[in-house]
């Protein structure tokens, strides 16, 4: 995840790949369950970055904390590890 940092990655496989008009729609099968958890945990850090960037946050970094409490109270549930575990063991696409 190079919006983290260089140094984050996970590893995992493509395990489908679509073609869209601008580019590919990749799904990633991850080695485990904690690393799929570990690799949830950071989308949810990106999703929150964006979150605040197109909120044009109030000035201070208590407006950034606000923005991101309220993104946290709307979606938190998608990234909880009931969620994760539910994912991974869904069958794999054809």
């Amino acid at each position: 995840m190079p919006t983290l940092s260089e140094n984050v990655c996970y590893l995992g496989y493509v395990a489908w790949c679509l073609r869209r008009k601008h580019g590919y729609l990749v799904g990633i099968a991850f080695i485990d369950e904690q690393t799929l958890f570990k690799a949830r945990m950071g989308e949810q850090v990106c999703q929150i970055e964006r979150f605040c960037r197109q909120q044009k946050p109030l000035a201070g970094q208590q407006g950034v904390e606000a923005m991101a409490l309220k993104w946290v109270d709307q979606h938190a549930t998608e990234y909880s590890h009931e969620t994760v575990r539910q994912a991974f063991t869904q069958p794999a696409l054809d």
